[in-house]
């Protein structure tokens, strides 16, 4: 039997599909962060004991200041990054309150779905825009 306790765990990863107006909000990673300046949907690290849901509703209040409501998973994403694993659950999310905020972010932006790829963004979220432009296409 092969011997796996070197196997890292990916890090999990929770992220908000926010859709107000007609948009979707994507943020910017600082400089000083890993994989700074690449824009990503907000949220982030699941930490021990949360549920998924939960660890977005508070990363989005420390990052951004606001308040989502959690919906549907949209996408499950697992990408490895040359520092390790990711998986990453992205949720539908709706605006609760809350005027944005940067205060884990460099910038945000509202974005049709059809021009999320005109942005630089995270090789690990790119799937999660596939999903998108195939959900609301239909």
């Amino acid at each position: 039997m092969a011997d796996n306790s070197n196997m890292k765990q990916p890090v999990h990863v929770c992220a908000a599909v926010i859709r107000h107006q007609q948009k979707i909000l994507l943020t910017l990673r600082p400089e000083d962060k890993k994989l700074g300046g690449f824009w990503e949907f907000p949220g982030g690290k699941i930490e021990a004991g949360e549920s998924p849901q939960y660890a977005l509703q508070r990363e989005l209040r420390e990052e951004l200041d606001i308040e989502v409501t959690v919906g549907a998973l949209l996408e499950t994403v697992y990408h490895s990054y040359a520092w390790g694993d990711v998986k990453i659950l992205a949720y539908l999310c709706s605006w609760k309150s809350g005027v944005i905020k940067h205060l884990e972010v460099s910038d945000h932006s509202w974005v049709a779905p059809e021009n999320l790829l005109d942005y630089d963004i995270l090789v690990a979220d790119q799937p999660i825009i596939r999903k998108l432009q195939e959900t609301y296409a239909n």
